[in-house]
């Protein structure tokens, strides 16, 4: 475990020595400092359209930059022949991706929480009735979903290239958390075997968008249950162990150059 934690540690020195980070930081900030001195005629809506954009930034660039970071992961280990190294330490392939995995979901849940750390100070501003329940649980909830995000790109890396892994991690994420609610629905409209095959791929793709509090967030809602927080934790962790899974198994049979 020592020698996962190792490795886990160096990726979250990693995300922090890029200037992606920094320009996104001081980006959402001065949009988020913008929006806040907005005045609408109806102050509710300004507060709701601070949440709305802050809550848009702060998932956007924290799961570029967690993918950017997963994605480029082995396949640089490789062309540096450092991967070699790793391993002969000795670690163990399963140490090596559960600790890649560990240190980019890390990294990005770090980089989130900073985020929304900036929102939350810009919306407590602004409002008079802040709910901190509603802001952890839709913290919490987007954690889970970068947990998934970032164990899909880990899975990914041992047979794409980084362009390729990152552009396929963040479109996949994008189109399943607009339009994965809508296969079921479309499914009824088609006929068989075609039917068939939609709802076979609407049960095993990752539902990103059951995570999305943003709404209930947003109009201040009533906070979700302890069982629902259970069952969607749950959700996130059997996925993550799916992508860690097969991740390690293409790994224990790849032959490194």
């Amino acid at each position: 475990m020592k020698k996962t934690l190792a490795i886990s540690k160096l990726l979250i020195l990693e995300i922090f020595r890029k200037k992606d980070f920094y320009v996104a930081f001081v980006l959402t900030g001065f949009i988020l400092f913008y929006a806040a001195r907005l005045h609408f005629y109806n102050a509710s809506n300004a507060y709701r359209y601070l949440l709305d954009m802050g809550l848009f930034l702060s998932v956007f660039f924290a799961s570029f930059l967690t993918v950017s970071l997963a994605a480029r992961q082995f396949p640089s280990e490789t062309q540096a022949k450092t991967c070699h190294v790793l391993l002969s330490k000795p670690v163990s392939r399963n140490q090596f991706v559960l600790g890649k995995f560990l240190g980019s979901f890390s990294a990005g849940l770090t980089v989130l929480f900073l985020f929304f750390a900036v929102l939350m100070g810009a919306a407590v501003s602004k409002a008079t009735d802040f709910s901190w329940v509603l802001s952890l649980q839709t913290f919490y909830l987007f954690g889970l979903s970068l947990m998934i995000l970032t164990a899909m790109t880990i899975f990914f890396s041992f047979f794409m290239t980084t362009t390729s892994n990152i552009s396929i991690s963040l479109a996949l994420f994008l189109v399943i958390h607009l339009y994965g609610a809508r296969l079921r629905h479309s499914a009824e409209a088609i006929q068989e075997p075609l039917r068939q095959v939609i709802l076979g791929v609407n049960q095993a793709i990752p539902h990103f968008g059951f995570f999305d509090m943003r709404q209930r967030f947003i109009h201040g809602w009533e906070p979700i249950s302890f069982r629902l927080i259970l069952f969607l934790t749950a959700y996130a962790f059997c996925y993550s162990a799916f992508f860690l899974f097969a991740g390690c198994a293409i790994f224990q049979k790849k032959n490194i150059p």
